[in-house]
Protein backbone atom coordinates (compact mmCIF):
# COMPACT_ATOMS: atom_id res chain seq x y z
CA UNK A 1 0.00 0.00 0.00
CA UNK A 2 1.34 3.45 -0.85
CA UNK A 3 2.11 6.14 1.66
CA UNK A 4 -1.10 9.13 1.33
CA UNK A 5 0.94 12.26 1.56
CA UNK A 6 -1.60 14.84 2.74
CA UNK A 7 -1.32 18.68 3.01
CA UNK A 8 -2.81 20.79 6.09
CA UNK A 9 -6.63 20.17 5.90
CA UNK A 10 -6.89 16.96 4.17
CA UNK A 11 -8.09 13.64 5.49
CA UNK A 12 -7.22 10.06 4.96
CA UNK A 13 -9.99 7.51 5.73
CA UNK A 14 -9.26 4.44 7.99
CA UNK A 15 -10.94 1.72 7.00
CA UNK A 16 -13.20 -0.39 9.24
CA UNK A 17 -10.99 -3.43 9.48
CA UNK A 18 -8.35 -1.70 10.96
CA UNK A 19 -8.52 -1.93 14.64
CA UNK A 20 -5.26 -0.91 15.73
CA UNK A 21 -2.96 2.21 14.23
CA UNK A 22 0.16 3.85 15.96
CA UNK A 23 1.00 7.32 15.05
CA UNK A 24 4.29 9.48 15.63
CA UNK A 25 6.20 12.35 15.08
CA UNK A 26 9.81 11.47 12.70
CA UNK A 27 12.63 14.99 13.28
CA UNK A 28 16.12 15.15 12.32
CA UNK A 29 18.95 16.97 14.10
CA UNK A 30 19.85 20.53 13.22
CA UNK A 31 22.31 20.84 10.46
CA UNK A 32 24.62 23.41 12.08
CA UNK A 33 25.23 21.27 15.03
CA UNK A 34 23.09 23.48 17.61
CA UNK A 35 20.97 22.06 20.34
CA UNK A 36 19.02 19.18 19.36
CA UNK A 37 15.56 19.11 19.70
CA UNK A 38 13.65 17.17 21.84
CA UNK A 39 9.89 16.90 20.35
CA UNK A 40 7.18 15.38 22.82
CA UNK A 41 3.64 13.97 21.80
CA UNK A 42 0.72 14.09 22.82
CA UNK A 43 -2.78 12.75 22.16
CA UNK A 44 -6.01 13.47 23.74
CA UNK A 45 -9.36 11.67 23.71
CA UNK A 46 -12.26 14.29 23.41
CA UNK A 47 -16.11 14.36 23.38
CA UNK A 48 -18.16 17.03 21.94
CA UNK A 49 -20.56 18.00 23.62
CA UNK A 50 -23.81 18.99 21.65
CA UNK A 51 -21.60 17.68 18.54
CA UNK A 52 -20.39 20.83 18.28
CA UNK A 53 -16.11 20.13 17.58
CA UNK A 54 -15.41 23.94 18.74
CA UNK A 55 -16.46 22.59 22.42
CA UNK A 56 -14.05 20.03 22.84
CA UNK A 57 -13.30 18.53 25.71
CA UNK A 58 -10.91 15.93 27.33
CA UNK A 59 -13.13 12.67 27.89
CA UNK A 60 -13.75 12.01 31.79
CA UNK A 61 -11.18 14.83 32.63
CA UNK A 62 -8.18 13.07 31.44
CA UNK A 63 -8.07 9.32 31.59
CA UNK A 64 -7.57 8.82 27.95
CA UNK A 65 -5.27 11.56 27.66
CA UNK A 66 -1.64 10.23 26.38
CA UNK A 67 0.26 12.77 27.89
CA UNK A 68 3.53 13.36 30.17
CA UNK A 69 1.49 15.18 32.92
CA UNK A 70 -1.53 12.50 33.22
CA UNK A 71 1.34 9.28 34.25
CA UNK A 72 0.50 8.18 37.88
CA UNK A 73 2.69 8.32 40.25
CA UNK A 74 4.49 9.91 44.02
CA UNK A 75 4.03 13.02 42.28
CA UNK A 76 1.37 12.58 40.74
CA UNK A 77 -1.40 10.59 42.50
CA UNK A 78 -4.27 11.59 40.46
CA UNK A 79 -3.06 10.83 37.49
CA UNK A 80 -4.79 8.65 34.72
CA UNK A 81 -2.03 6.40 33.06
CA UNK A 82 -0.07 3.49 33.88
CA UNK A 83 3.85 3.42 33.54
CA UNK A 84 5.46 0.32 32.68
CA UNK A 85 9.07 -0.62 33.98
CA UNK A 86 10.47 0.13 30.57
CA UNK A 87 9.26 3.65 30.61
CA UNK A 88 6.17 3.46 28.15
CA UNK A 89 2.88 4.64 29.90
CA UNK A 90 -0.84 3.29 28.85
CA UNK A 91 -4.87 3.90 29.72
CA UNK A 92 -5.84 1.83 32.47
CA UNK A 93 -8.49 0.03 29.80
CA UNK A 94 -5.24 -0.54 27.23
CA UNK A 95 -6.84 1.53 24.47
CA UNK A 96 -4.34 3.69 24.04
CA UNK A 97 -0.82 3.31 25.16
CA UNK A 98 3.07 5.74 24.61
CA UNK A 99 5.78 3.53 23.67
CA UNK A 100 8.29 6.60 26.14
CA UNK A 101 10.43 9.48 25.44
CA UNK A 102 12.48 9.80 22.51
CA UNK A 103 14.77 12.79 22.52
CA UNK A 104 16.65 12.69 19.21
CA UNK A 105 14.02 12.21 16.65
CA UNK A 106 16.17 9.09 15.62
CA UNK A 107 14.13 6.19 18.04
CA UNK A 108 15.70 2.72 18.84
CA UNK A 109 17.26 0.46 16.01
CA UNK A 110 15.91 -2.66 16.22
CA UNK A 111 17.68 -5.79 16.58
CA UNK A 112 20.26 -7.01 13.75
CA UNK A 113 19.47 -3.43 11.85
CA UNK A 114 21.97 -1.19 10.19
CA UNK A 115 22.80 1.46 12.74
CA UNK A 116 21.78 4.29 10.38
CA UNK A 117 17.98 2.35 10.14
CA UNK A 118 14.70 2.38 12.33
CA UNK A 119 11.65 2.45 11.18
CA UNK A 120 11.27 2.34 7.55
CA UNK A 121 14.85 2.65 6.98
CA UNK A 122 14.52 6.21 8.83
CA UNK A 123 14.51 7.47 12.25
CA UNK A 124 11.85 7.16 14.77
CA UNK A 125 10.22 8.88 16.88
CA UNK A 126 7.44 9.87 19.75
CA UNK A 127 5.40 7.10 19.40
CA UNK A 128 1.95 5.84 20.65
CA UNK A 129 -0.98 3.57 19.74
CA UNK A 130 -4.84 3.02 19.68
CA UNK A 131 -7.13 0.40 19.48
CA UNK A 132 -9.77 2.10 18.16
CA UNK A 133 -12.53 -0.57 18.72
CA UNK A 134 -11.20 -0.59 22.44
CA UNK A 135 -11.36 2.99 22.82
CA UNK A 136 -14.96 4.49 25.35
CA UNK A 137 -17.74 4.93 22.97
CA UNK A 138 -18.27 8.17 23.79
CA UNK A 139 -14.84 9.22 22.32
CA UNK A 140 -15.07 10.95 19.10
CA UNK A 141 -11.69 13.03 18.68
CA UNK A 142 -8.13 12.02 19.41
CA UNK A 143 -6.28 15.04 19.03
CA UNK A 144 -2.79 14.91 18.12
CA UNK A 145 -0.08 17.56 19.98
CA UNK A 146 3.52 18.24 19.25
CA UNK A 147 5.68 20.51 21.49
CA UNK A 148 9.66 20.98 21.94
CA UNK A 149 10.78 20.12 25.81
CA UNK A 150 12.40 22.90 27.39
CA UNK A 151 11.87 25.01 24.04
CA UNK A 152 11.79 28.78 26.13
CA UNK A 153 15.56 27.44 27.51
CA UNK A 154 16.80 26.52 24.14
CA UNK A 155 15.28 29.30 22.48
CA UNK A 156 13.73 26.85 19.95
CA UNK A 157 10.57 27.03 17.60
CA UNK A 158 9.46 24.83 15.24
CA UNK A 159 10.35 26.65 12.44
CA UNK A 160 13.88 25.41 13.26
CA UNK A 161 12.95 21.84 13.13
CA UNK A 162 14.13 19.54 10.32
CA UNK A 163 11.82 17.27 8.26
CA UNK A 164 9.48 16.72 10.62
CA UNK A 165 6.48 14.63 10.09
CA UNK A 166 3.80 12.51 11.51
CA UNK A 167 2.53 9.22 10.30
CA UNK A 168 0.01 6.94 10.50
CA UNK A 169 0.98 3.29 10.94
CA UNK A 170 -1.52 0.15 10.76
CA UNK A 171 -0.88 -3.29 12.99
CA UNK A 172 1.28 -4.60 10.20
CA UNK A 173 3.34 -1.30 10.53
CA UNK A 174 2.13 -0.80 7.21
CA UNK A 175 2.21 3.63 6.46
CA UNK A 176 -0.91 4.75 6.00
CA UNK A 177 -0.16 8.10 5.70
CA UNK A 178 1.90 11.28 6.59
CA UNK A 179 1.41 15.16 7.03
CA UNK A 180 4.63 16.95 6.42
CA UNK A 181 5.20 19.90 9.01
CA UNK A 182 6.50 23.34 6.74
CA UNK A 183 8.26 26.31 7.88
CA UNK A 184 5.19 27.91 8.56
CA UNK A 185 5.38 26.99 12.17
CA UNK A 186 8.04 29.96 12.62
CA UNK A 187 7.83 30.77 16.39
CA UNK A 188 5.70 28.75 17.64
CA UNK A 189 6.50 25.72 20.10
CA UNK A 190 3.10 24.14 20.38
CA UNK A 191 1.58 22.33 17.36
CA UNK A 192 -1.75 20.91 16.94
CA UNK A 193 -1.02 18.48 14.62
CA UNK A 194 -3.67 16.22 13.49
CA UNK A 195 -6.83 14.80 14.69
CA UNK A 196 -8.49 11.32 14.45
CA UNK A 197 -12.05 12.10 13.93
CA UNK A 198 -14.60 9.48 14.47
CA UNK A 199 -17.17 8.94 11.36
CA UNK A 200 -20.87 8.02 11.62
CA UNK A 201 -20.43 4.38 10.76
CA UNK A 202 -18.12 4.07 13.23
CA UNK A 203 -14.75 4.35 11.09
CA UNK A 204 -12.25 7.08 11.49
CA UNK A 205 -10.62 9.42 9.58
CA UNK A 206 -6.89 11.19 10.17
CA UNK A 207 -7.08 14.82 9.32
CA UNK A 208 -3.96 16.98 9.05
CA UNK A 209 -4.85 20.13 11.28
CA UNK A 210 -1.52 21.97 11.55
CA UNK A 211 -2.60 24.72 13.48
CA UNK A 212 0.53 26.72 16.18
CA UNK A 213 0.37 28.49 19.02
CA UNK A 214 3.33 29.71 21.41
CA UNK A 215 1.39 28.53 24.24
CA UNK A 216 2.17 26.22 26.33
CA UNK A 217 0.53 22.48 26.42
CA UNK A 218 -0.82 23.37 30.32
CA UNK A 219 -2.47 25.91 28.32
CA UNK A 220 -4.18 23.72 26.02
CA UNK A 221 -4.88 21.03 28.64
CA UNK A 222 -6.75 23.78 30.48
CA UNK A 223 -8.86 24.62 27.51
CA UNK A 224 -10.22 21.52 27.31
CA UNK A 225 -10.88 21.42 30.88
CA UNK A 226 -13.01 24.22 30.65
Amino acid sequence: MATFNLSKGQSFRIEKDIQLVHSGLVWESPEDGGPAFDLDVHCFALIHPGGDRSRARLYNFGSHALCYAFIRGPGNLDGSLTKRPDGSFETDDGSMWHQRDDRSGRGAVPAGADEDGGHHEEGFREEFKIVLAKLPSDVVELAVWGTIHDADRKRQDFGGVRNAYIEVCDMADVELCRYQLTREFVGKTTIHVASFLKQGDGSWEFQAVGTGTSSGLGEVIEAYLR
